[in-house]
């Protein structure tokens, strides 16, 4: 493969798509879904110019490696837009929307599974527990840029980028506990609560607030004493959050959620000020790293297996990842009235899309068991998802606005 090719194809496509991103998105197409359909047009199943095979790496690996750094780069985007004081002022949110709407997530996703495409019950569990956290990095579109600012209000961005940032570390959990009952069935529980909660989960929260709290005062001192340069910013948070994906992956821990708690407490340990000068260039390059995972699995979809599949999985799965989310927030609406209107709580429970995180967990899954049909259930949720999501995210929040306006 002439590696020219591919450098002009990807990067010609992230600059169209760069350019013309508020356009695009002012009509309902944001840029993960456009690198998507752009990944397919040159794919095998299209114009055939590129091939992931022809990248030398196998599939799954490439998939599961450009997943892992997108989603760090990612979490730690979606960390710091929480403003200083948000975790204090919003226990009640993350303790519903964490606590109780992942398990109801989890019940919903894996009961349509189950039901819908007859698969073992330990098959629906594992891919319930894949499509239960709602993605970070599809969730952007909706809760960053110009047109969210104006359309939806802080309240719902910031809680919906905090609960897409704590999910996607949360959700290991949930997927170790089906992957252990199949590979390890004798041992399973043993090593959910030994290795994976006490070690995995809540260590890589310990190593990440730790390191999250050092590097932050270190950035403070370093400033203060003028041994930084001012425009020495992001030299600071990529490179964290690459630092705690790869120690927290080398001390055996859940290292995105390391990278979520490391920033998320970097950034309230930071001056405020600095947050709010850097956000905005912070998303910009960020972009650079997140949309090219989607024109990869524009190029690794598995049209030809969905096709043999019929129209039974299409609706079992999108009904799977549609209803997971509207049942689940409806059902705890007594317990959120007080946080969330209902227009604003019809939005959120529409808005909770599968995609960096899901091809992340698939791709693993996949490697551990050998099991093929994960990744193409998770692949066709995630172009679903990509596809109702992204086409609704401008109507739907134009919809807030004028429901805003009304209630005045």
């Amino acid at each position: 493969m002439d590696i020219n090719l591919l450098l002009a194809l990807f990067a010609g496509a992230l600059l169209v798509f760069s350019a013309f991103s508020t356009v695009l998105e002012r009509v309902g197409l944001p840029g993960p879904l456009l690198c998507l359909a752009f990944g397919t047009l040159i794919g095998p199943h299209a114009l055939g110019l590129l091939r992931v095979e022809e990248l030398g790496v196998p599939t799954g690996i490439l998939l599961e490696e450009a997943t892992r750094i997108t989603l760090a780069i990612g979490l730690a985007g979606v960390a710091l837009r929480l403003p200083h004081g948000y975790w204090r002022d919003s226990l009640r949110w993350i303790g519903i929307a964490i606590g109780l709407g992942m398990v109801l997530m989890l019940i919903v996703a894996t009961g349509v599974l189950w039901w819908g495409l007859g698969l073992p019950f330990l098959v629906a569990l594992l891919l319930g527990a894949i499509l239960t956290p709602t993605d970070p990095v599809v969730t952007t579109p909706i809760v960053t840029g110009v047109l969210a600012e104006q359309r939806v209000s802080e309240r719902v961005r910031h809680n919906l980028s905090a609960e897409s940032g704590i999910n996607d570390g949360v959700a290991y959990l949930f997927v170790m506990l089906p992957l252990l009952l199949i590979t390890e069935p004798g041992l399973a529980w043993h090593e959910l609560v030994t290795k994976v909660l006490l070690w995995e989960v809540l260590g890589a929260a310990v190593v990440g607030a730790l390191a999250g709290y050092l590097l932050g005062r270190l950035f403070k001192f370093v400033r203060t004493k003028g041994l930084m340069e001012e425009s020495s910013y992001l030299g600071f948070i990529l490179p964290l959050a690459l630092l705690l994906l790869g120690a927290g992956k080398l001390i055996g821990t859940d290292a995105l959620l390391a990278v979520f708690v490391g920033v998320a407490v970097f950034g309230q340990v930071i001056p405020q000020r600095e947050e709010a000068q850097e956000d905005k260039v912070h998303d910009a390059t960020a972009r650079l790293f997140l949309l090219p995972v989607f024109i990869l699995l524009g190029l690794a979809l598995p049209i030809d297996e969905w096709i043999r599949m019929g129209w039974v999985a299409p609706v079992a799965i999108t009904a799977a990842v549609l209803l997971r989310r509207i049942l689940t927030l409806w059902a705890l609406r007594p317990l959120l009235k007080n946080i969330h209107d209902r227009s604003e709580t019809a939005f959120m429970s529409w808005f909770a899309p599968v995609g960096v995180s899901a091809l992340f967990y698939a791709t693993m899954v996949e490697r551990h068991t050998g099991n093929h049909q994960i990744f193409v259930y998770t692949a066709l949720a995630i172009t679903g998802s990509v596809l109702v999501h992204g086409l609704t995210s401008a109507p739907f929040s134009s919809w807030l606005k004028h429901r805003e306006l009304q209630a005045r």
